[in-house]
C-alpha cells in the first residue's frame, strides 16, 4: 500500500486527485499577457511551496479549462503565445516543486492532455505542451537521479476526446509508478490510450 500522494495541479484535475486520494494543492489561476505581468505571482507561489514537507510521492497535472480543438491558423501568435507559455510556465513552477518537496526515492508523475495521433488535428497547442512536459520530465529525471527521485509521466487523451473510460487505467497508471517497488522506471512516459 502506498501512501496518499501529494498533487499539484490547476482546477479540471482535482477528479483525478480524488481518484488517488491525493492532498490537493492548486495552482494559481493565471492568464500571462505580453509583459508578462502575473510572473511574480507564479515565482512566489513557487517559492512558498519548495519549503513545504517532504513527500514521498507527487503527482502533477497542469490541465486547462474545457479544452478544445482549434486549427493552428484560428490562433493569431499572441493567442499561441499566451496559451503556450502560460502553460509551460505553470508545468514548470509545479514540477520544480514537486521535485524539490519530494524526498529522496521518491516518486513524481505529471499527467498531460495528449491526443491519440489520428485525433491530433486541432490539438496542436495540446500536443506541443505534452512533447515539451515529456522533454522537462526526463530532463528533471537526469537532475534527480542521484537523489534516488524518479521522474516520469503518464499521458492521456480522455479530457481532450470526452472520453471517460480510461480514468481508472490513468489512476492506475499513476499509482503504478508512485509505488516504491519500482526502482527501474524512470525518465518513461506511459500512454493511456482510449
Amino acid at each position: 500500500m502506498i501512501p496518499p500522494p501529494w498533487m499539484i495541479g490547476t482546477g479540471p484535475a482535482r477528479p483525478l486527485a480524488d481518484g488517488l486520494g491525493a492532498t490537493w494543492e492548486e495552482l494559481p489561476v493565471v492568464a500571462f499577457d505580453p509583459q508578462w505581468s502575473q510572473v511574480p505571482l507564479v515565482e512566489r507561489w513557487r517559492e512558498d511551496q519548495r519549503s513545504g514537507p517532504a513527500v514521498d510521492g507527487v503527482v502533477v497535472a497542469v490541465w486547462p479549462e474545457a479544452p478544445s480543438p482549434s486549427s493552428v491558423t484560428d490562433l493569431d501568435l499572441d493567442g499561441w503565445t499566451s496559451r503556450l507559455e502560460t502553460g509551460f510556465t505553470l508545468w514548470f513552477a509545479a514540477l520544480t516543486v514537486a521535485c524539490a518537496r519530494c524526498r529522496e526515492g521518491g516518486q513524481v508523475v505529471a499527467v498531460t492532455d495528449r491526443p491519440e495521433p489520428k485525433e491530433s488535428a486541432g490539438w496542436a497547442l495540446e500536443s506541443a505542451l505534452s512533447d515539451a512536459v515529456e522533454v522537462m520530465v526526463r530532463s528533471l529525471a537526469l537532475v534527480e537521479q542521484d537523489r534516488q527521485v524518479r521522474v516520469n509521466a503518464v499521458s492521456t487523451s480522455a479530457r481532450l476526446c470526452g472520453d471517460p473510460a480510461p480514468w481508472a487505467r490513468v489512476v492506475d497508471a499513476v499509482a503504478m509508478l508512485l509505488t516504491a517497488g519500482r526502482p527501474g522506471v524512470n525518465a518513461e512516459v506511459i500512454r493511456v490510450a482510449r
